[in-house]
């Protein structure tokens, strides 16, 4: 009876909510309930689910394999961001004058966009240069940093290896486990060479077994744990793990992958944690393909194992149906009543994930599906006040990174400006809008991102510049891309950074491509920067007369330029 009580009653004094709509759905449904739970009393005593064991043993075999997986995986991304951090332009210059701010300077970006924890630099003599760490539950830019010290390094055999320049068979590269504050950190080693290919000094790039233990945990809802080569416990996410025989810990390293029999698992045992039974799978943890830290394990709680007979089948089945049956006809006549608003808010929801916020869904009932709906409206509404700020947020970004290459460019001022607005009335002049236009504005503004890879010997060079030199500055649309093609906000506003040096002859670079193949907004914008560029003052010479330059631009006509895409232009064309 309290039972009936506690569903029947308002949640909140004064709720707005008048007719519950648990009240619509419990009472018919308690009654059959009532039946069900009868028929259940009878069933649990004679059912036991077949196969519940064997299906626990293929869950767990592959929560082991993914976890294996995923350790190959995060150590790749070690060595990715070491790649990275060891060719960063500068950050062999900084090791050689021992200048931990330049060096901090240079790498952070990448640091904290790989979500790296720690990272230690150390000159080619072994001395500490600067360590980067992340704040432990601080947010993802959240770093500290020191400088002078962690002298034990230069002891681990992963920092000695790379000091002598020695190599194996797999490269200049070495892993290992190292105590840090960050607690037991796998670090991956390599070299820094400068641009002769001098040895300039170390880079170490480690992620604490916490994170890999969590990061593991989230994809495969198992517990992880760490052993060293003895079975000693070095990390868990159990809350009182135990440690594993030596000889099973020897056994396991030896047997080398997780793999599968049909009934059971090798290399599996039980444990009880606090009063939980769990079935544990090990596997050898290794690093480099074949340097053996220890053990990896990846356990699951064990569920009941259950079978049933033939006739317990027929009875759960005939039972279950019955029950089933009773509560479709109840349930399709109080679905019909019951759901009209619910699906209003269905087809709101799916018309919002497609991008539309600009959904409002009207409120007819009085009971929580108002609030719901309420709710549900306000939501939206944040949202699409959101997207604006954020949009608005990163247009801005770009306006600056655009303005900023300006600055080292020595570019006209206003240039970018000019080019973006131009180059966005030509493309709305042939048909280009919505999301494309915002993409060839983006574009437009980022057209010579590319140039920040460009040395300033060159970019500010006063004379011509050599057959070497001129090969490099063309690298800047091949930069742009490699820069931006990991931007998934930026992926549709690639075309003219990428391709605005492109020909209609095909003799353009990076790519040569011809005619049509040049996306149209690229085509546009050669015209436009080239335009720009003669009409305003440089440093290096004064602004031409427009009828000088309209008539170059009509002789690169079918050369240069796509005459359709000229044509257009000089139509647009401000009169000067």
């Amino acid at each position: 009876m309290a039972v009936i009580q506690e569903i029947l009653a308002p949640r909140t004094p004064g709720s707005r909510v008048r007719v519950p709509i648990r009240i619509k759905i419990t009472i018919p449904y308690l009654l059959l309930s009532i039946i069900l739970a009868a028929a259940a009393a009878y069933i649990i005593t004679q059912l036991i689910v077949e196969n519940v064991e064997e299906r626990f043993n293929k869950q767990l075999y592959e929560a082991g394999k993914i976890s294996s997986e995923l350790s190959v995986t995060y150590e790749s991304q070690l060595l990715e961001t070491e790649r990275l951090l060891a060719n960063v332009e500068g950050v062999a210059a900084a090791l050689r004058v021992n200048d931990s701010d330049a060096l901090r300077a240079l790498t952070l970006g990448i640091i904290a966009n790989d979500q790296q924890e720690a990272v230690e630099f150390f000159d080619q003599y072994g001395n500490h240069v600067l360590s980067v760490h992340h704040r432990r539950g601080g947010n993802p830019e959240d770093y500290y940093f020191s400088s002078g010290g962690q002298s034990a390094f230069t002891e681990l055999e992963l920092v000695h290896k790379v000091l002598a320049q020695e190599s194996d068979g797999r490269g200049d590269k070495f892993a290992g486990l190292v105590d840090t504050d960050l607690g037991k950190v796998l670090y991956v080693s390599g070299p820094i060479h400068d641009s002769q290919g001098t040895f300039a000094g170390v880079v170490l790039v480690g992620r604490s077994l916490e994170k890999f233990s969590m990061e593991m945990r989230s994809k495969t809802f198992a517990q992880i744990t760490y052993y060293d080569r003895t079975g000693h416990v070095i990390y868990s996410t159990l809350p009182s793990p135990m440690d594993i025989a030596p000889e099973l810990a020897a056994q396991t390293i030896s047997f080398k992958d997780i793999q599968s029999t049909r009934r059971a698992l090798p290399n599996q045992r039980d444990l009880n944690v606090a009063n939980i039974p769990f079935a544990e799978i090990l596997g050898s943890w290794e690093v480099r393909g074949d340097q053996e830290l220890g053990v990896l394990g990846v356990a699951l709680s064990q569920n009941a194992v259950v079978q049933s007979s033939t006739s317990s089948r027929w009875r759960i089945f005939f039972l279950v149906a019955s029950a089933n049956f009773l509560v479709i006809l109840v349930g399709v006549h109080l679905a019909n009543r019951i759901t009209k608003p619910l699906l209003q808010l269905v087809q709101a929801s799916m018309t919002v994930s497609k991008g539309n916020l600009d959904v409002q869904v009207k409120s007819e009932t009085n009971d929580e599906i108002s609030i719901l709906t309420e709710s549900f409206n306000a939501m939206v509404a944040s949202l699409s006040q959101s997207q604006k700020d954020l949009i608005n947020a990163y247009d801005s970004t770009l306006e600056g990174w655009a303005k900023a290459l300006e600055l080292r460019d020595k570019e006209t001022e206003g240039h970018s400006e000019r080019v973006t607005d131009l180059t966005v009335k030509i493309a709305e002049a042939v048909g280009v809008y919505g999301e494309a236009l915002i993409n060839v504005r983006r574009g437009a503004l980022l057209h010579d991102i590319g140039k920040m890879g460009t040395p300033d010997a060159i970019l500010h060079k006063n004379g011509p510049l050599d057959e070497r030199e001129r090969q490099i500055i063309q690298q800047h649309p091949q930069h742009a891309y490699d820069m931006l093609k990991h931007i998934d906000y930026l992926q549709a506003a690639l075309e003219i950074p990428y391709c605005h040096h492109e020909k209609w002859d095909g003799t353009g670079y990076p790519r040569g491509l011809k005619g049509e193949a040049i996306p149209l907004s690229a085509r546009l914008f050669a015209i436009v920067d080239v335009y720009d560029a003669l009409i305003n003052d440089r440093p290096y010479r004064k602004a031409l007369p427009s009828d000088e330059v309209i008539a170059y631009l009509k002789s690169q006509s079918g050369s240069h330029f796509d005459p359709n895409a000229l044509e257009a232009f000089l139509k647009v064309l401000p009169a000067k």
